[in-house]
């Protein structure tokens, strides 16, 4: 007997996203608040400088097949469905394997050719057991992604996140006194014992709900359209994660060549990536809910354009709502909460400097989000390719100013957003010709978040001249912003 595909909205699977990631950008926050406070920036650097040779081998090893296989089951009956998760297993099993047997024998030469640092070595060999675990479990998040059971997928981050952060700060007091890359070691090993805890808990919980259930015929047939679907969503990620190698690789090397020693220019990067960045990226909790449960609404609803518009526009509204306060208080407050939370105030300026592009880094993700779930790959790929050539020119021409430095890579990071942004746009609005209004209702997406913004700018400034209590002025802001969202909350309804 065939089971029914769960089909839940997109108010529902945002909400389940949201909670989950509440609690999983807060352990993670904490974490690095504790990792800055042990290893200090420097510390955090090497971590950092590890991270995107690790994405790079993800994006290898799984072959774009998590978005395939999640846009493929959303479409698809229960034995086409089974018939691809079929296929993209054993696609992911082979991938893994192969990837990370590479990553062992060429990882003197990736640290060699994208670290400005060599003392990454020991954390990027730690770290390379979790590529093969994360191939195999990206084939379960793309089947539980494609049934739209968003609840599963946060449940799995929540698990996997829990046992990266204990096992992380054990290991990080107990390899303490062996000296910074022996640390950024231990972070790797919690990462690897995380991504293990977070694939048994959807293998256990995805071979339960398929009771059993086995593809021994058919699969064969499903691999050429998993392919097509995912080979151009692996050149996209490459690209993006060639970016972030070549990022961490540049701009540590730019601050070299504008004078700054080698454990300088990772202290600083630290500082750019593992304090600003960390902070910038906080508000987004419920922005990355969303652009992942928008991805299979948007591919069922591809052929129908004024509802397509509609699951566009109204994303697009609720992370403006959610991020226009969030970055004015990542402005207005940078050095109390760089200084408070992170024990470094030298990251104020950085991250004062972020946070207006902030605004359009969120938006580019529900843009990516939906370019997924239609379908097009190959135009998101060009996207990122162009907006991230951009922040590399950027980065490259501006950090070694005299005088810039650090607030040059923020500069950059910025109008690459700013690019990325318009782009996803312009790709979008495309696949609106159909409806009877071309292009997106930007009078009603800007209208509610715009007069809150105004309105709690005002009350902001009016309760600042009049109290030197700060936490008084911004909490009547608060309370203005939220009045009148609540009061038009029917405009933002999914």
């Amino acid at each position: 007997m065939k089971t029914k595909k769960p089909r839940h909205s997109l108010l529902y699977g945002t909400a389940l996203l949201f909670a989950s990631n509440v609690l999983v950008k807060g352990l993670g926050f904490g974490y690095r608040v504790a990792l800055v406070r042990l290893l200090g920036t420097e510390g955090v650097g090497l971590v950092e400088m590890i991270t995107p040779i690790y994405s790079f081998l993800l994006v290898l090893a799984g072959l774009g097949l998590q978005p395939a296989l999640a846009q493929k089951v959303a479409a698809q009956d229960e034995a086409a469905a089974d018939a691809s998760f079929g296929a993209a297993w054993r696609l992911l099993l082979i991938s893994g394997l192969t990837v990370t047997a590479a990553g062992f024998v060429c990882s003197p030469l990736l640290a060699q050719g994208f670290a400005a640092d060599q003392r990454i070595c020991p954390g990027l060999l730690a770290v390379l057991p979790a590529v093969f675990i994360v191939s195999l479990a990206s084939g379960w998040r793309g089947w539980f992604h494609g049934r739209r059971e968003l609840g599963v997928l946060g449940m799995s981050q929540n698990v996997e996140q829990a046992v990266r952060v204990i096992l992380g700060l054990w290991l990080v007091k107990l390899l303490r006194p062996a000296g910074l890359a022996r640390d950024a070691a231990g972070v790797s090993l919690a990462t690897v014992g995380g991504e293990l805890a977070g694939y048994l808990y959807l293998a256990l919980l995805g071979n339960w709900r398929r009771r059993g259930r086995r593809v021994r015929d058919g699969w064969h047939k499903a691999v050429r359209p998993l392919l097509a679907y995912g080979l151009p969503m692996t050149g996209g990620r490459l690209v993006n994660s060639l970016l972030l190698m070549l990022q961490a690789f540049l701009i540590p090397y730019c601050l070299q060549r504008g004078g700054c020693s080698v454990a300088a220019a990772t202290e600083i990067y630290g500082r750019f990536s593992g304090v600003a960045l960390t902070l910038l990226h906080l508000p987004g909790v419920f922005a990355s809910a969303l652009a992942t449960a928008v991805m299979p609404a948007a591919a069922a609803n591809c052929s129908r354009p004024e509802t397509l518009r509609r699951y566009i526009a109204r994303p697009l509204q609720a992370v403006l709502i959610c991020t226009l306060p969030g970055m004015a208080l990542l402005y207005l407050y940078a050095e109390p909460l760089c200084s408070g939370l992170f024990n470094n105030a030298q990251a104020a300026p950085v991250l004062r400097l972020l946070a207006p592009g902030g605004i359009f880094f969120y938006m580019q993700m529900i843009l990516a989000g939906v370019l997924q779930g239609l379908g097009d790959v190959k135009q998101l790929l060009l996207n990122n390719a162009l907006s991230g050539c951009l922040l590399l020119v950027g980065v490259a021409l501006l950090v070694p100013l005299p005088g810039a430095g650090i607030n040059g890579a923020a500069i950059a990071m910025d109008l690459a957003w700013l690019c990325g942004f318009l782009l996803n746009l312009s790709a979008t609005s495309r696949h609106l010709s159909g409806s009877r209004e071309r292009g997106l209702p930007w009078d009603e997406i800007l209208r509610l978040p715009l007069a809150a913004f105004a309105a709690a700018a005002a009350v902001w400034c009016l309760c600042s001249s009049l109290t030197t209590v700060k936490a008084a002025a911004l909490a009547a802001a608060a309370a203005a912003y939220l009045l009148i969202v609540f009061f038009n909350r029917g405009r933002i309804s999914l």
